[in-house]
């Protein structure tokens, strides 16, 4: 996403007696009281924060309700990608066509409506009933929440410092530009090492919708300020915005050729689509936390800072050389270390996309216009972000059903990184010898092509199915054994072939803690109503008997297709089950009336977890759906998360006992290794069954340092494990 404050002002001279939009103008300027540049700085700087700020801010508030997958953040990304172009093009014609105090009137109307708009904390109104499309809710759900807030922050870079313009042209506009950077990095790094632990989610709303009040205050004092503006005093930036007079002389600036303009959207859409690409791919495989939200967007931020700061900065070669090391770092991370391969695999991911963005906008700032075109230049720049904000969060979901877009996006990069690296005249130089890159375009076509082919041709099991939807995508795979449920990297369920076929495999084998747990309950309770939050591919059902009911709960549509066409498990076990459809835990909200012997929870998209769902609210409400000498069951099983000191604490803080059940993988019952939490009342006798035995009671004097979250206050970085 481009921000408005990543991108230098250049201000125009004055020029007098020109028309503006049909009005003829005054050529005798008139003497006013000049407001001070401090208004302009604290303007610029408080919108700046704002704008960076309230992406993590309103995307943590909604991110339970839609299941915590990393498409929320993607979505909301495009939302702001898209209102920041249309902010821009406000600001386009209101600098255009509009005298000062016109400007002023417009702009403050704004600025009181927005206010009227807040707090920007929605409502639990808003929360999906489960059969509405989750990007279409939740980008009209931003448009009404935060729409005409955003809207109007988004127009501040260009505005104030066309209002700057009218009364000084000196070159100290340009502090501006610094003030505005520093205000984005300071509001996106700020947001997951001091807001996120100390404020809770509504407190986060409620401090941002204040500041916004103090912004209209500060803003309006600017804006009032241009009734003092004189008619003459316009000319500058009119003249500058019609293109009728070159910064040089009396001459017309020469015209941008369609193929310049393409360039401005491209490589900045190519930068966007890869920012969101390869967020997307870590909060997939990691965890949807701010943190890996904002490290991303961050980078992208201070390409830009470096890139518009001074062309001294910009060197193409070194850079591609950077990009290059860091694909190759990609590849080589599973040589590595298990320990390893997630410092290194973020490190490289982000070193990969720090590159890219500093070659594109490198790119892009070298082309700059000249002072008449700089409002086309800015629009056509955040066009470009949104148009990458499409590729990813619509058109990739709907035309693709697999995810191959990150290995597309390292392929194309190679190949593009490959050619400026040897097209580039010098290790200090922006030039290029574009005859050195049309004699090696066919090994770049190479780099581009042989991974795609290769990863098609390679040997592999066989692909019965693949979908994709807002919640990721999902594929069953086939090999000698039987078939699997993949989402990411994550298999959520197998089902083997021929004998055996109905036992439950993977995390739910007969040995596990969900296993074990069952089997002792079965044996004191003749008919058992289970709950299972995390259909999977049914392997749970595999345990129901004849007078046992199931509840199931299933966020994704697409996994309860799959699990009925695809697998048996729900077809073949004699128990009752029933399939609900939506977020668990607001499912759960909504069944007052139930109560679960057993309450299993196991929603986890890949590795990431949504944090909603392991709060001290969430245990409450399960504890609450619990039938008396119930049970809780959690499937902590992770690659990169610590989750077992967190629910232990849980469920300390709730007066309930719990305990940790590991067990070994057996291959030839196609189980894994999983761990699973059992909670229930202290008094519970199930404590005492032989099956269980083997569970790890909580050490309560660990407890004080363990992580204890709640709906308002939980972050991820407290449970993740690097090493």
């Amino acid at each position: 996403m481009t921000s408005e404050s990543s991108l230098p002002a250049s201000p125009p001279k004055p020029e007098f007696g020109q028309p503006v939009c049909g009005h003829s103008l005054s050529s005798q300027p008139i003497t006013r009281q000049p407001i001070s540049i401090v208004w302009f700085a604290i303007t610029t700087l408080l919108g700046a924060f704002l704008v960076f700020q309230v992406q993590p801010v309103i995307s943590k508030c909604v991110l339970p309700w839609f299941g915590g997958t990393p498409a929320v953040w993607t979505t909301c990304m495009l939302f702001f990608q898209i209102l920041l172009f249309g902010g821009y093009l406000y600001a386009h014609v209101l600098r255009s066509c509009f005298r000062p105090w016109l400007q002023g009137c417009i702009h403050l109307s704004l600025l009181c409506a927005a206010a009227f708009t807040l707090p920007i904390e929605p409502s639990d109104a808003w929360k999906p009933m489960g059969n509405e499309s989750p990007i279409l809710h939740l980008l009209w759900m931003l448009t009404v929440q935060v729409g005409l807030p955003y809207f109007v922050l988004s127009s501040t870079g260009p505005l104030i410092q066309a209002w700057l313009s009218y009364q000084d042209n000196s070159d100290r506009v340009y502090r501006l530009y610094a003030l505005s950077n520093a205000g984005s990095l300071v509001a996106l790094l700020s947001y997951p090492f001091l807001v996120e632990p100390v404020l809770s989610v509504s407190n986060q709303s409620m401090v941002w919708s204040l500041m916004f009040c103090g912004f209209v205050l500060v803003q309006g004092v600017v804006a009032i300020g241009l009734f003092r503006v004189s008619t003459a005093q316009q000319k500058s930036v009119t003249d500058t915005q019609n293109g009728s007079q070159s910064d040089t002389g009396g001459e017309r600036s020469p015209a941008i050729g369609w193929q310049r303009r393409l360039i401005w959207i491209a490589l900045p859409a190519l930068a966007s689509t890869m920012l969101l690409v390869v967020t997307n791919h870590v909060c997939q495989d990691v965890a949807v936390i701010p943190f890996l939200w904002v490290l991303p967007l961050s980078l992208y931020l201070v390409s830009f800072i470096i890139c518009f700061d001074s062309p001294q900065w910009y060197k193409p070669k070194w850079i591609a050389a950077m990009t290059l090391i860091a694909i190759l770092g990609i590849q080589a991370k599973t040589m590595l270390p298990g320990s390893l391969q997630l410092v290194v695999e973020v490190t490289m991911y982000m070193t990969m996309l720090l590159g890219v963005c500093l070659l594109c906008h490198g790119e892009v700032a070298g082309s700059k216009p000249s002072a008449s075109d700089l409002t086309q230049y800015y629009a056509l720049l955040s066009a470009g972000g949104a148009v990458g904000g499409l590729i990813v969060a619509v058109a990739c979901p709907m035309l693709l059903n697999t995810a191959i877009e990150l290995p597309f996006m390292l392929s194309l990069v190679t190949s593009l990184s490959f050619l400026l690296f040897f097209a580039c005249r010098g290790w200090s130089r922006t030039d290029y010898d574009w005859s050195v890159a049309y004699r090696l375009r066919f090994g770049a076509v190479a780099l581009m092509a042989l991974p795609m082919i290769s990863m098609a041709m390679a040997p592999g099991d066989e692909t019965i199915t693949s979908k994709r939807n807002f919640f990721g995508t999902l594929e069953v795979l086939r090999d000698d054994v039987g078939i699997r449920l993949v989402h990411g990297s994550t298999i959520h369920g197998m089902q083997r072939s021929g004998e055996g076929a109905h036992e439950p495999t993977t995390y739910y084998g007969r040995q596990s803690g969900i296993g074990r747990l069952i089997a002792a309950m079965q044996q004191s309770q003749p008919s058992m109503h289970m709950g299972v939050v995390g259909l999977g591919c049914g392997v749970l059902a595999s345990y129901g008997r004849e007078t046992d009911q199931f509840d199931m709960i299933e966020i994704n549509p697409d996994v309860v297709e799959i699990a009925n066409q695809h697998f048996s498990f729900l077809s073949h076990s004699p128990a009752i089950s029933r399939i609900h459809l939506g977020d668990g835990r607001l499912v759960l909200e909504r069944m007052t009336d139930q109560r679960f012997d057993l309450l299993v929870l196991d929603a986890f998209s890949s590795d990431a977890i949504p944090a909603h769902l392991l709060t001290r609210e969430a245990i409450a409400l399960y504890r609450d759906r619990l039938a008396p000498n119930g049970v809780l069951a959690i499937h902590v099983s992770n690659n990169h998360l610590d989750l077992v000191p967190l629910v232990h604490h849980l469920a300390h803080d709730a007066g309930l006992e719990s305990r940790a059940v590991i067990s070994e993988g057996d291959a030839r019952l196609s189980t894994q290794h999983a761990t699973w939490m059992l909670l229930g009342d202290r008094d519970d006798p199930i404590w005492g069954a032989p099956e269980l035995e083997t569970g790890q009671p909580a050490d309560v004097s660990a407890l004080a340092d363990a992580p204890l979250w709640t709906d308002q206050r939980h972050n991820l970085v407290s449970v993740l494990r690097l090493w």
